[in-house]
């Protein structure tokens, strides 16, 4: 499956040249810094962790996969995605020296130095091969005379494409269209001048953006094309409805498009989550949380009347209703479930202040986590009303819906947590939740987890 709009062409040969290009260094470093260190090479201690450093890597590559958007390459991207495949690893060869209690058989020192320059070396070739692939892949050197059919939304979409990739392969000479005011500058001509011009210009390639009422002139130019040579690409007029990129499928031997992208809709993907939340929330639920549990039910016993959890409906997975467990934080009151809480609410107990701020008032969750009601992470779920209201108000609220809702949330860790006032701060959410499921993988689960941590300690602001 492949998205529309993106240019595939380059993307399993610049995979390979990185990954080649990072196992030949990561190899020849530790060989140089086997004899820099006067290390016997052959030993056996040794040629042990030149092969778990390089599993370590390529299961780092596995989980931060190699960015083949050469202009997303940026030197911070570069650092960030190396620190995190290092980090990756580190605590694989950690975990797989200390199940062969060999630790003390390796230079600590050694092992710390060899991360450091892989990193610097790394981040310096990656930097260095995308300023040669830039350079090879720029320009019109490699490009193909071309011309777009239609003047209309869709073949502008069409012209943006082609124009904003650095490496695309097509050099676009204008447009014809029957409509003589679409497009100031780049119309050419009418439709049916484009067969003269293609011929008399050398043009190598046709992207036809007519509507669907053109079948007649879209068969003409297929005809066209192939009596004379000239690919023939047709532009699908779902377009015109969506500006979403679009992944491409098949229902036996019938493509269909994929409206959004949802690495979570991939049964792999979605056991291999489900797996995590089972096993992190059962061992957090046999160890920790009868402890927490025990401390806080008193706490909240001693410091109100009422019961220890507080359980609200809320929207799950494709709207549907579940039983969402909370500590109580709030005296009892007749608007807890349609009224959500502010800075300094007088419904707010003072035990219940301290859950708030410290994020223990969400830790009951992970029992609906265990009953498979929601996620560790995902889109935080709202009050059965603020469904209601904000799916009336705000484009597209409802795609968060396409997967669990989380204890935190890729929104949560990025400042849009807690009291959205206006409406502008739920659209900011959202955005951020279909973000999440566009760009699900289980780092990015971990990292939200790692964050939400962070935050937790050093506190937040919006925690009320």
């Amino acid at each position: 499956m492949s998205a529309i709009g993106k240019n595939n062409r380059y993307t399993i040969p610049i995979s390979w040249i990185i990954v080649i290009e990072d196992i030949l260094v990561l190899n020849s470093l530790y060989i140089v810094l086997i004899c820099l260190f006067d290390f016997t090479w052959d030993s056996s201690f040794y040629q042990l962790l030149q092969f778990l450093m390089n599993v370590g890597y390529v299961v780092g590559i596995a989980i931060i996969r190699v960015e083949v958007n050469i202009r997303k390459l940026h030197f911070p991207n570069i650092l960030k995605r190396n620190f995190s495949r290092l980090s990756i690893l580190f605590l694989i060869l950690l975990l797989s020296l200390f199940v062969q209690k060999i630790t003390d058989e390796v230079s600590r020192l050694f092992v710390l130095t060899f991360l450091g320059t892989i990193f610097v070396f790394l981040s310096i070739f990656h930097w260095i091969t995308k300023r040669i692939l830039l350079r090879l892949l720029s320009g019109n050197r490699y490009s193909e005379k071309s011309i777009i059919l239609g003047a209309g939304l869709l073949g502008e979409k069409v012209y943006a494409e082609l124009t904003n990739h650095s490496y695309a392969e097509a050099q676009v000479l204008g447009f014809f269209d029957d409509n003589p005011t679409r497009n100031n500058g780049h119309l050419l001509g009418t439709i049916e001048d484009a067969k003269a011009y293609a011929l008399s210009h050398g043009v190598a390639r046709i992207y036809c953006a007519l509507p669907l009422s053109a079948n007649e002139k879209i068969l003409d130019f297929l005809n066209f094309s192939e009596d004379h040579v000239i690919k023939y690409y047709i532009v699908p007029a779902v377009g015109y409805y969506t500006s979403t990129p679009l992944l491409l499928d098949a229902v036996g031997n019938m493509p269909v498009f994929i409206v959004r992208r949802s690495p979570l809709s991939y049964t792999y993907n979605a056991m291999l989550k489900r797996l995590f939340d089972l096993a992190f929330s059962f061992v957090f639920l046999v160890t920790l949380f009868p402890i927490i549990y025990l401390s806080i039910a008193i706490a909240i016993k001693l410091s109100s009347p009422g019961p220890v959890f507080f359980v609200q409906q809320r929207t799950g997975k494709r709207g549907a209703t579940f039983k969402c467990y909370k500590f109580r934080s709030m005296q009892c009151n007749k608007e807890a479930h349609t009224k959500q809480a502010t800075s300094n609410d007088s419904r707010t107990t003072a035990v219940g202040r301290f859950l708030r701020c410290a994020n223990l008032d969400e830790v009951p969750q992970f029992i609906n986590v265990f009953k498979g009601d929601m996620s560790i992470v995902g889109p935080r779920p709202h009050m059965l009303l603020h469904t209601n209201q904000y799916s009336q108000l705000v484009n597209k609220y409802m795609v968060r819906h396409f997967v669990k809702p989380g204890i935190t949330g890729w929104a949560q860790v990025n400042g849009f947590r807690g009291e959205t006032k206006h409406v502008e701060q739920m659209e900011g959410r959202i955005k951020r939740d279909i973000w999440y499921l566009e760009n699900w993988s289980l780092w990015l689960d971990i990292k939200i987890m790692w964050r939400t941590l962070a935050v937790t300690i050093k506190g937040d602001k919006k925690a009320y």
